[in-house]
């Protein structure tokens, strides 16, 4: 069977308000070659009557219930065996231009494409990039009862940038849509918006005895902080991911990102936070690092790593003390996460020496 060249792939629950902007955008596109599955995790606002009746050309897969962000993606990459995947918010609005943009650069041939890795002290195992994403700027509801937007020029994520204490922010978030106008390398992608090259995606696959037909995104993530999972076995394999600016689309985000330092700033965002969002945010920012992150690195930054998880720990206690179940999750996980590091780092194309290129 011959599928389109991209799937583009949707996880909803109870996403009712913001598919039709979504969906209109998307087949807006002036590239044309690509069909769009909706993975559906029980809606209960009438998401997939409305599909069904406005839509017969989405194909929607249906779970009895909320199977979280990774495991619902997870299907749909393996329900449908498209050369790319396109994991896209339902809360994105694409430019009509976005797919063209993004698939002239993905199926461009490796001899063509910028050799950025170069620069970066070593060569890339793969060519090919992995991953591949645009500038995505920032968009608010400014009247609930139409569901009215508001497109800005203000930056979401021009992808994904770690700091010394292994803290991941998305990469000009809060920035002025001016700045990063240059194609660049970049550590990955937002899951919110991001095209991936299914031969890296099987590259990256971790298969466990828990998970005998492997893994993209953790399933034991359930969401938050998968996509930094992925991007960072992407690099550990070797696939690149590219950003490129010309390739515009807008988010309506619930939990408001910065690069800016600091953890009144980090606090600040938190408290936008719902209590499910901080205890699988908080949890799973230790399993990323816990699987992906080389010994050497964690030695070498563990004073930053500490003093940023302290002051934290302290905010929590003080103030979150109900998420503190969110440790007790992360320790009865941990020999599971820790199997895990073992089949990734093992397998790994680069050193810990690559990595820490990435690291500001």
């Amino acid at each position: 069977m011959n599928f389109p060249r991209v799937t583009i792939q949707i996880v909803i629950w109870n996403s009712l308000k913001f598919l039709p902007d979504c969906l209109t955008s998307i087949f807006s596109q002036t590239y044309r070659d690509f069909q769009v599955l909706v993975i559906d995790n029980e809606s209960q606002d009438g998401a997939v009557k409305f599909l069904k009746a406005n839509y017969p050309e989405v194909t929607v897969f249906q779970n009895n219930k909320n199977l979280g962000f990774a495991k619902a993606h997870n299907q749909g990459i393996k329900l449908l065996n498209s050369p790319y995947i396109l994991v896209c918010n339902p809360d994105i609005i694409l430019e009509s231009d976005w797919l063209e943009i993004i698939m002239n650069k993905a199926d461009a041939p490796a001899s063509t494409q910028p050799r950025f890795a170069a620069r970066r002290g070593g060569e890339p195992v793969n060519e090919q990039f992995g991953a591949l994403g645009g500038k995505v700027l920032k968009m608010k509801i400014i009247n609930k009862e139409i569901n009215d937007i508001e497109k800005l020029n203000i930056i979401d994520s021009c992808g994904l940038k770690i700091f010394k204490s292994h803290r991941v922010v998305e990469l000009g978030a809060g920035k002025a849509s001016d700045k990063f106008i240059n194609e660049q390398e970049v550590f990955g992608h937002s899951g919110a918006l991001v095209l991936y090259n299914r031969r890296a995606l099987e590259d990256c696959l971790v298969k466990t005895q828990d998970h005998p037909q492997g893994e993209y995104f953790d399933e034991d993530f359930f969401c938050y902080k998968e996509d930094v999972d992925l991007a960072w076995r992407l690099q550990l394999n070797g696939w690149k991911s590219l950003l490129i600016p010309e390739a515009t689309a807008y988010h309506i985000r619930t939990m408001s990102g910065s690069e800016r330092k600091g953890i009144r700033k980090i606090m600040e965002n938190k408290k936008n936070q719902s209590n499910f969002a901080k205890y699988y945010s908080y949890r799973n920012h230790f399993f990323v690092i816990l699987k992906n992150e080389f010994s050497a690195n964690l030695i070498k930054y563990l004073p930053q790593i500490l003093w940023y998880e302290l002051k934290k720990f302290i905010y929590i206690l003080i103030f979150e003390w109900s998420n503190l179940r969110a440790v007790g999750s992360l320790f009865h996980l941990m020999p599971k996460m820790l199997r895990k590091r073992k089949l990734i780092l093992n397998r790994a194309k680069v050193n810990f020496n690559y990595i820490r290129k990435w690291i500001n």
